[in-house]
């Protein structure tokens, strides 16, 4: 693979650890070339680094913000959209691989013309096998996040998804009409991959070349693959081939650094450029530093206290109802988010859908009675779990306070770590804890498809075991309906299911928050959640 230059920052002690981290050298005064330039590598600490990069593979929402750097889709978010208090919404999108599209009457089918001349960094022109080819590729695991939470949800024919028209025009099928079908070919897994690469990487028992692009990339992005370590780091370089503008960076390093306070320096004495997951009580001295800024974009993000469903205990609609009663929400926003956050009251996200009717009000001595009318007046015991990567860092000072919070009421709970990601990923699609902390950021912004994708139970991403056939019907109908007054009042149906029922107790709606070096410019909320890698530069 192609490699670039770089030089080894300096060595920076913090928290008892060394971190060292790579990047490329700005220019100094001593060099009279160089004046007038600007930086042109981006170096970013993140929380964590995902352990394999197929996009088919979902191991946490960082291999969704990673492979957005080399794939594009048909069609991309309308930045210019991006507003303050509003997350980009399904219908702004334009057109990406796709120059140009049109539907039949009933919305049920979308002609794609591609644009032509488009090249991966192999050198191999993306054509209509290509877009074939990678749907074929998405539908071949029936459980991926591409086929169960993204083209069923958005009622996409699973028999016969995209068709070859000609070398440059594909048709795009549906079954049904659907408020989303167009944004989730913008959502960053859904990008066209070189199939061309892919398949001299195939082998009979991986006829989709999974195990090569687990550390590898083949899209038509504006990065591509420089090096890889799993976990660690990921190192990027340009696209040469790239179909549109050249992204400022010129390349780009991505490292794992877990502790917070660790990335947090990094950030303030100028080590790194970008900073995920910036610990809350370092954000005002971040706001204070002359080389650093946060910013903080609107978004979707809840941060979640998962029950199980299969807990004979837990499961109860009052024993749910009587635990989210006794946590304090508006104690944990000022206390652990110190007033960046705000407390989650509705089933779905407010900026997703304004004056929802709350799921539940704080009121610990009404939630004691409960407990005890569901039959536990002496109250009940279970485990949280917690990982560092969702909800964050500060997920053991959540469960804390959740812990004290319930003690009030009669509830013991103790509190587990697990420090593997992967393991608490793991942990959670089995189903086999009894509750945890968790998050949620629904990729498309829609009311319908949230309450799928969390709380159906054919979708995938329903962690808690939610199972109810009427709700499924109800959020089935919202995703084949437009917006207007039918679909308002099934919507409303469904959102009453989920007051009675808790599947989810939300806990924080969470903005996009992240630390910054001061003259970094163009990051700006998406609904992945990621960066919009060629829109960043250097002011």
């Amino acid at each position: 693979m192609p490699s670039f230059p770089i030089r080894r920052l300096g060595v920076l002690a913090v928290a008892a650890a060394l971190v060292t981290l790579a990047g490329c050298s700005a220019p100094t005064e001593s060099d009279p070339a160089a004046e007038g330039t600007k930086d042109t590598s981006l170096t970013m600490a993140w929380a964590t680094v995902p352990s394999q990069l197929d996009p088919m593979v979902y191991t946490g929402n960082t291999v969704v913000y990673a492979t957005d750097a080399t794939l594009s889709g048909l069609l991309e978010y309308d930045y210019s959209k991006a507003q303050e208090g509003r997350v980009i919404a399904v219908d702004e999108v334009v057109p990406g691989l796709a120059e140009s599209f049109e539907s039949n009457d009933d919305r049920t089918q979308f002609t794609f013309k591609l644009r032509e001349g488009v090249k991966s960094q192999y050198g191999n022109e993306m054509t209509a096998d290509d877009v074939v080819w990678t749907f074929e590729r998405f539908l071949s695991n029936p459980t991926s996040i591409q086929a169960n939470s993204l083209m069923a949800p958005a009622n996409v024919d699973a028999k016969n998804p995209i068709e070859k028209i000609d070398e440059y025009t594909v048709r795009y099928n549906l079954t049904a009409p659907s408020s989303i079908s167009l944004s989730i070919l913008a959502y960053p897994l859904m990008g066209i991959l070189d199939s061309t690469e892919l398949k001299t990487h195939a082998t009979e028992a991986d006829p989709y070349a999974g195990e090569w692009l687990a550390s590898n990339s083949a899209g038509f992005g504006p990065y591509m693959l420089d090096s890889f370590s799993p976990g660690e780091e990921i190192r990027l370089t340009q696209n040469p081939n790239y179909w549109d503008t050249k992204p400022f960076f010129e390349n780009v390093l991505i490292k794992g650094v877990p502790d917070g306070a660790s990335r947090a320096q990094l950030l303030m004495a100028g080590e790194v450029d970008l900073i995920s997951e910036p610990p809350i009580d370092q954000l005002k001295k971040i706001e204070e530093s002359e080389t650093a800024k946060v910013n903080v974009q609107p978004d979707a993000n809840r941060h979640n206290f998962n029950l199980s469903m299969k807990d004979p205990d837990l499961q109860k609609p009052d024993v749910r109802r009587a635990i989210s009663m006794a946590i304090d929400r508006e104690t944990l926003a000022q206390s652990i988010y110190q007033g960046y956050a705000k407390p989650a009251w509705t089933a779905v996200p407010s900026n997703m859908l304004a004056d929802q009717e709350p799921m539940i009000e704080y009121n610990p001595e009404e939630a004691k009675k409960l407990l005890a009318t569901a039959g536990y007046p002496q109250g009940l015991q279970f485990e949280i779990a917690i990982s560092s990567e969702r909800p964050g860092p500060y997920a053991e000072n959540i469960a804390r306070l959740i812990q004290s919070d319930l003690k009030e009421i009669g509830v013991e709970v103790t509190i587990r770590n697990i420090p593997s990601p992967a393991d608490f990923e793991a942990d959670v699609t089995s189903q086999s804890l009894q509750a945890y902390l968790y998050t949620d950021r629904p990729s498309q912004p829609d009311p319908g498809f949230s309450m799928y994708l969390y709380n159906a139970s054919t979708s995938t991403l329903n962690k808690a075991g939610f199972a109810n056939a009427e709700f499924d019907t109800l959020v089935a109908q919202t995703l084949k309906l437009d917006k207007g007054e039918e679909r308002d009042a099934i919507v409303d149906e469904a959102l009453q299911m989920l007051r009675h029922y808790q599947p989810i107790l939300s806990l924080i709606e969470m903005p996009d928050i992240t630390g910054e070096a001061s003259d970094l410019q163009g990051r700006i909320g998406i609904p992945s959640g990621g960066f919009p890698y060629a829109n960043l530069s250097r002011g």
